[in-house]
């Protein structure tokens, strides 16, 4: 159910705006070209909210329930829903299960194919907290999206952009003057002139202080930059007959009201004829009191009537259905006991609307005698620090609550562990937990099954979705089916790491494609780091990790799985398990026994499995052995089919025909050269003849060549040279006889040689698969560091000697000095140094740099080297 977000909220205050304050709107505008967020961070009363008004933006005056990223989140959605629609159902669907860092994915990705805009943020110190900055800092990346924060503390927004702060945003002489011509034109200048002293530039002040020197006040009897509420009343009481005076120090109570108010807190329409007075602000059919005013108006007010005012609102907002804000109302009002009891009653609604943070600060504000006497309550803050991913917190919360006789909590640990995928911690609990909680227990039980790699009995209990058809060896349909849920509008893709996008970046891995595998993962790291969760970043790596070891990225595959291992660190067993998997797929043999360790420690035998047969998988494609052991307690038929055909010698199963994807770069593919000769050998790949063979050549560096992960060293330098020759463009035959300067026959010779060196047992008159007259055959068998990266900073063809190559490798060399130049990193500057130590413009940008001892030892040692030190 979407959270109701106030339309007066939605709308700018309509203010009086007799100061053209363009000294300010042009230090915006400077600012705003150098990050496309400004805090703007004064007390109240120094014209923020005037200032950003009369811009068009879309507008948002947040409460305190926005300190919650879901309430954020859907006050954005309301912002922006008449101009997007339903290109925001991604973020709707998102927000209704809780899931605010994907909700700013969504929207990240939603508006940034619209036009350039501005986005205020008034009133920000009431939301300020560690989530909604995250989620500011990504939607800082819509282009085109400018953000001004409006707060009266500059605390925590000041970690995204540039503060204005009040020096700034205080009135100037010519802006003092031009308010006083505004209203108050009969004082002398020399008066205005003081008063603006006095307050220190400070606008508010400055307009009550005007108003106060018109009924003869002393500038000099005015209060500084930051009076007292009782000192305020002194320039607002005297313009104020009784009757207003305790009309608005009631409505003030509220901060903001409407029509519905009016029959308990009195005639809103008298307020407004003095609205000029009470500095009151228009938002839509609704009045909104300054905070200053608020607050010195309601010092007229005994504490026992304020009480019982924001006890009767709580009322009013409880009998429309705004439970969350009836709660706010009395907290404020200091009813700990009705607070208690409406958080305990609502508490677990709000948890399944996604306000995981408004529940948490609730309880935070209630005494600890209140959740000793209500155990629900410490249940329900258990269940919101596991919702929040603090999971190691929900733990220790939900022993206490049993320890208290709370008996629910055994449902609570139970999800606990489902959560972090930890099945034989789960057990015990699970199995109590049914005696008490049949029905609610069941669901948990059959997924607990599923994590202990019993699936049969876990379908059996009628448990199905992505990761079912996973683990019963159906990866193709738990894609197509997360996919589903991914992208349609109406589909809900069930929350957290297990099914949302860490799941998809794993089916993708194992079933889609590698380099969409790799974006997921990447995208779930980023909505780790914006949850601030470890875990969730732990398993994105890991997931990242997958992704480029399908892609045979291998180094970058261990640093991945690094990362993550290092992150896992005081987590779940679970969490270690995938990066050690990896990181033994990547020939670390240690790492292999204690994945299999930690994997039993955790109970989930298929995963143990699974990483144990991508990391023969890798061997495989690496080149390198793997001796297989049985896997145990496992009856999914596709990782058994793989464990039975682990060296794909032959294809008895039809694997690669059953299952497709194998052909693609994914984690349990075959090295290509022995997919695509099962495939030529079965008549389903349309060429002549397959060597079964695959080829690497290294032109970066030393020149060398590899076939089948065995280096191969050709009998003949120029035939060396025929096949770099060949990695630079293709030729005709009499280019490259004239290049190599031989004739016919020698020709004829150097071909054979590097034809037999590349595809080894070629059967006579075989056609060639790498090689056609003349080139070399971009197939997938063939790697060429060279066409993969043509700006490595390794030089090619190192050790050759060729005209051509000569010449090939001085472009090489000016392209990477001009990318170098061209740079921000000093690293980059350095490595452009070593190349060319003579170049003065790099060596001059080094100085200046904690680089420029080793920048200048480089080029002193070239000079000398050249004897031109001299």
């Amino acid at each position: 159910m979407p959270y109701r977000v106030p339309k007066s909220r939605l709308l700018p205050p309509r203010t009086a705006r007799e100061v053209e304050r363009q000294r300010l709107s042009e230090l915006l505008h400077r600012g705003f070209t150098k990050s496309p967020l400004m805090v703007l961070a004064a007390g109240a009363g120094y014209g923020k909210s005037t200032l950003l008004s009369a811009r068009p933006a879309v507008w948002l005056t947040l409460g305190e329930d926005c300190s919650d990223p879901v309430v954020l989140g859907w006050h954005l959605l309301e912002a922006y829903r008449p101009r997007w629609g339903q290109g925001l159902d991604g973020v709707s669907s998102a927000l209704e299960r809780g899931a605010w860092a994907s909700a700013g994915e969504a929207m990240l990705e939603a508006l940034s194919a619209g036009p350039p805009h501005l986005l205020v943020l008034d009133e920000a110190q009431r939301a300020a907290s560690r989530e909604n900055v995250a989620l500011l800092r990504m939607l800082m990346q819509i282009p085109g999206l400018h953000i001004a924060v409006l707060t009266r503390r500059a605390a925590p927004w000041e970690v995204l952009g540039r503060v204005l702060g009040e020096g700034e945003l205080a009135f100037d002489a010519a802006e003092a003057l031009q308010l006083a011509e505004a209203i108050a034109p009969e004082l002398p200048v020399f008066e205005v002139e003081q008063a603006h002293s006095l307050v220190r530039g400070w606008p508010l002040g400055l307009r009550l202080l005007l108003r106060a020197m018109q009924r003869g006040a002393k500038p000099e009897q005015a209060f500084y930059a930051h009076p007292d509420p009782a000192g305020l009343l002194a320039y607002l009481v005297p313009a104020l007959p009784d009757e207003v005076q305790q009309l608005a120090a009631r409505a003030s109570v509220l901060g903001e009201l409407g029509p519905e108010e009016t029959a308990w807190v009195g005639d809103l329409g008298l307020l407004e004829r003095y609205a000029a007075d009470l500095l009151l602000e228009s938002v839509g059919s609704r009045i909104r009191f300054h905070p200053l005013v608020r607050q010195a108006l309601m010092t007229l007010l005994q504490p026992e009537e304020v009480r019982n005012l924001l006890s009767r609102a709580a009322d009013a907002v409880l009998q429309r259905g705004e439970d969350v804000r009836a709660a706010g109302y009395l907290l404020e009002a200091g009813r700990m006991g009705h607070a208690a009891d409406l958080v305990l009653s609502k508490g677990q609604a709000w948890l399944s609307e996604g306000l995981t943070y408004t529940v948490l600060a609730m309880l935070e504000r209630l005494p600890e005698d209140m959740l000793r006497t209500r155990p629900g309550l410490r249940y329900l803050h258990a269940e919101a620090l596991r919702q929040a991913g603090r999971y190691a917190e929900a733990e220790q919360v939900y022993q206490l609550a049993l320890q208290e006789g709370f008996q629910r909590a055994l449902l609570g640990l139970s999800r606990l562990y489902l959560d972090t995928v930890e099945p034989a911690k789960a057990q015990g609990y699970l199995q109590a937990a049914r005696v008490s909680y049949p029905k609610e227990a069941a669901q948990l039980w059959a997924e607990n099954l599923l994590n202990s790699g019993r699936v049969e009995e876990a379908r059996a209990l009628g448990l199905d979705g992505p990761r079912v058809w996973l683990r019963s060896g159906r990866p193709e349909q738990a894609l197509a089916e997360l996919r589903q849920l991914k992208s349609s509008a109406t589909g809900r893709a069930p929350q957290n790491h297990r099914e949302g996008t860490l799941l998809l970046a794993l089916l993708e891995a194992v079933a889609g494609n590698a380099p969409s595998a790799e974006e997921a993962a990447q995208k779930g790291r980023r909505e780790g780091e914006t949850l601030g969760s470890p875990f969730v970043v732990a398993l994105a790596e890991a997931r990242l990790g997958h992704a480029l070891l399908a892609q045979n990225r291998w180094q970058e595959a261990r640093e991945a799985y690094q990362r993550s291992l290092s992150l896992s660190q005081g987590g779940p067993s679970r969490l270690r398990v995938e990066p050690l998997g990896g990181l033994a797929a990547l020939g670390e043999r240690k790492a292999f026994g204690e994945m299999v360790r930690y994997a039993r420690e955790s109970g989930d035998a298929w995963v143990e499995a699974f990483m144990t047969l991508v990391a023969a998988q890798a061997h495989l494609r690496r080149g390198e052995p793997f001796a297989l052991p049985v896997l145990a307690g496992v009856d999914d038929p596709f990782l058994l089919a793989l464990a039975r055909n682990a060296q794909w010698k032959s294809d008895p199963e039809g694997l690669l025909g059953r299952y497709p994807f194998l052909q693609n770069a994914t984690l349990f593919a075959p090295p290509v050269h022995l997919s695509r000769r099962l495939l030529w050998e079965a008549g389903k790949l349309d060429v002549a003849y397959h060597p079964g063979v695959s080829v690497e050549i290294r032109a970066r560096g030393p020149f060398q060549v590899w076939v089948n992960h065995q280096e191969v060293r050709l009998k003949r330098e120029k035939t060396r040279t025929l096949l770099a020759l060949l990695l630079i463009r293709d030729w005709s035959k009499e280019a490259l006889m004239e290049a190599l300067e031989v004739s016919d026959g020698e020709f004829r010779v150097l071909w054979s040689e590097l034809l037999g060196a590349l595809e080894p047992g070629r059967p006579p008159r075989a056609p060639g698969y790498f090689l056609r007259p003349y080139a070399l055959c971009r197939v997938p068998e063939l790697r060429v560091d060279l066409w993969e990266d043509a700006r490595g900073k390794e030089g090619p063809f190192e050790g050759l000697d060729h005209p051509v190559l000569e010449r090939y490798r001085a472009a090489w060399l000016q392209d990477v000095l001009r990318a170098c130049r061209q740079s921000d990193a000093p690293e980059d500057w350095l490595f452009g140094l070593r190349l060319d130590p003579l170049d003065e413009e790099l060596l001059a940008r080094l100085e200046h740099t904690e680089l420029a001892a080793l920048a200048r030892r480089i080029h002193r040692e070239a000079l000398e080297e050249l004897e031109l030190d001299s």
